[in-house]
C-alpha cells in the first residue's frame, strides 16, 4: 500500500492499520528550498517552483498528503488585495466586499484567476511526478471565504445589523468555492479540504454557524462527492464539550469523510461525535508545541494522540496549516515519532 491508498482507504475507513500523515503546508515548502514569497507569487505565479518547493518539503518530512501548491486565496480575481511579503506569507490587506455594492458587479466564476490557474499547474506537476502521494485541494469554507470577502469583523456585523448584505456574501462565496473546487480537483485530487477557520460557532454564534456553513459544507461536500472526491471539514471552535455535542452532530452529519478538529478541543469528546460515522484528523497544537517544541514534548503530544486516536480511522496531521517560519526540524520529529509508531504496528 502506497502513501496515496493508505490516506485513501484510512479516510474512507476501510482500514485500520497504520496511520498515514497528512501535513497541510501553505507556505513552508517555501523555507525547505529558501525561496522568497514573491519570487513564486512575481508578476505572475510560478508553478513550476511552487512544486519544487512542495515536493523538497516532502522529501524532509516524508508526509503521505500534499496540498500541491504553494497556497493563497485568488481574491485579486475579484478585486481584493493580498500583499507577499519576501520573506512572510500572503495577507489579505484589501476585502473585495468592503463596498457592498461591488458584489453585484462580480461573477463567482471570476473565482479562476491567473492565480488558481498557476496553482492547478502546480498540483499538476505534483501529481505527475509522485503519483503515489495523496493530493488534496485547500479551499476555504463558507463563511471564512467571505470574511475574506467583507471582512471578519464586518461580516459579523451584518450578522446583526445588515442580515441582507451577509446573505448576498455568503451566497456569492459559496458559489465561488463550488467552482473553486471543481476547477482545482478535477481530475487530480484525492479529496478537498474545507479549511475553515471562520466558521467557529465560538466566533459567529451556532445559529450562523448551523445556517450558514453547516448547511452549506453538506451541499458543497455532495458536489464534490459527485465527481468521486473525498472531503475532510475543518471548522474552528470547541466540538467536544457537552454542550458542543449537537454542534459536532450537525457538522459530521454533512456527509464529509473527514472530521479535523483544532486546538482547544478533548479527544473523548470528539471520538465520541465521529466514531463510526467519518475519519478522524487532528493532532499536535500548530501554534505552541510544534512551533516552539523542545522534542520532548513534540513526541509525547505526538504519541498521545497516537494512542487515543490510531485504532479510529485517525490521519495523523496538526492542529491547523502550516506556514513559513514553523521549524521544518519540528516538523520530522513528529513524523518520525509517528513512522516509529507505524513501525512497531
Amino acid at each position: 500500500m502506497d502513501s496515496r491508498e493508505l490516506f485513501l482507504s484510512t479516510l474512507k475507513r476501510e482500514y485500520n492499520g497504520k496511520v498515514p500523515l497528512c501535513i497541510r503546508d501553505l507556505t513552508l515548502g517555501m523555507d525547505a528550498l529558501n525561496v522568497p514569497t514573491d519570487q513564486v507569487f512575481g508578476k505572475e505565479y510560478n508553478s513550476k517552483l511552487s512544486a519544487e518547493c512542495v515536493l523538497a518539503l516532502q522529501d524532509m518530512v516524508k508526509h503521505d498528503v500534499t496540498m500541491g501548491c504553494i497556497f493563497s486565496y485568488g481574491l485579486e480575481a475579484i478585486g481584493g488585495v493580498t500583499k507577499y511579503p519576501a520573506d512572510g506569507i500572503p495577507y489579505v490587506s484589501g476585502h473585495p466586499f468592503e463596498n457592498p455594492e461591488m458584489i453585484d458587479s462580480c461573477n463567482p466564476s471570476d473565482i479562476t484567476g491567473p492565480l488558481l490557474k498557476g496553482m492547478r499547474e502546480s498540483c499538476e506537476i505534483v501529481h505527475s511526478k509522485r503519483p503515489d502521494l495523496a493530493l488534496c485541494i485547500n479551499v476555504p469554507g463558507p463563511l471564512t471565504m467571505s470574511g475574506f470577502a467583507r471582512g471578519v469583523e464586518t461580516l459579523m456585523m451584518d450578522f446583526m445589523m445588515n442580515p441582507d448584505i451577509a446573505e448576498k456574501v455568503v451566497d456569492f462565496s459559496v458559489k465561488a468555492i463550488s467552482i473553486e473546487s471543481e476547477y482545482m480537483s478535477k481530475g487530480i485530487a484525492d479529496a478537498v479540504y474545507f479549511a475553515s477557520a471562520t466558521d467557529n460557532p465560538d466566533m459567529v454564534g451556532d445559529d450562523e454557524y448551523l445556517k450558514y456553513s453547516v448547511d452549506n459544507i453538506r451541499k458543497l461536500s455532495d458536489q464534490v462527492h459527485s465527481e468521486g472526491i473525498c472531503t475532510i471539514f475543518h471548522p474552528h471552535g470547541v466540538f467536544s464539550t457537552d454542550d458542543r455535542k449537537e454542534l459536532l452532530d450537525w457538522s459530521v452529519a454533512t456527509g464529509v469523510d473527514g472530521f479535523q478538529f483544532a486546538e482547544g478541543n478533548d479527544v473523548e469528546g470528539i471520538l465520541d461525535g465521529c466514531k463510526g460515522k467519518c475519519s478522524i484528523l487532528g493532532g499536535v497544537n500548530a501554534f505552541s508545541t510544534l512551533l516552539m517544541g523542545p522534542d520532548k514534548r513534540i513526541i509525547r503530544d505526538t504519541n498521545a494522540f497516537l494512542d487515543q486516536l490510531a485504532d479510529c480511522h485517525y490521519v495523523m496531521t496538526c492542529s491547523c496549516s502550516i506556514n513559513r517560519g514553523l521549524s521544518i526540524d519540528n516538523l520530522r520529529v513528529m513524523s518520525d515519532t509517528l513512522a516509529e509508531f507505524n513501525r512497531a504496528r
